[in-house]
């Protein structure tokens, strides 16, 4: 809960950045409130699988599935294209960082709990998840924050 709420901040957080007339404010705006609300669906996952009685091997399997499905639906829509564009012009380095550093992270632990290989460490692997995607979130507000703004 403690992680979902503070996913809920950066929703938040973002959604109240006053964002200049830059074309670009908007696009990366989007990002940080769409990386708040995968780590805020992702953080409360499990808390309802196991309120339906799921047992705990089977608990991280369906909580990586589901949340590694979500990350994927939002990587394949077709509003985050506009978004990887304008990353990706701002700052080549940050955005290489953003995707193969950060995400590939995210989603490995994520690929170990649906295989369910080293079940003991499920739950730390789910975890892994959700902070990195949250600190996924918070380097994306940073980008924001110091790129340049077009007047």
């Amino acid at each position: 809960m403690g992680l979902a709420s503070i996913a809920g901040i950066f929703v938040g957080f973002a959604a109240l950045i006053t964002a200049s007339d830059d074309e670009d404010s908007p696009v990366l705006i989007k990002g940080i409130v769409n990386i708040g609300m995968l780590t805020l669906g992702g953080a409360l996952i499990p808390m309802l699988l196991a309120k339906y009685g799921v047992g705990e091997a089977l608990l991280w399997r369906l909580a990586g599935g589901a949340f590694f499905a979500i990350i994927w639906f939002s990587l394949l829509h077709p509003t985050t294209r506009k978004f990887l564009v304008t990353q990706f012009r701002l700052d080549r380095k940050a955005a290489l960082f953003f995707w193969i550093f950060i995400e590939i992270p995210i989603q490995l632990p994520l690929a170990l709990c649906i295989l369910g290989i080293l079940p003991s460490y499920h739950g730390a692997f789910y975890a892994t998840s959700i902070v990195l995607n949250l600190i996924q979130a918070g380097y994306l507000l940073v980008q924001f924050v110091h790129s340049p703004r077009k007047k």
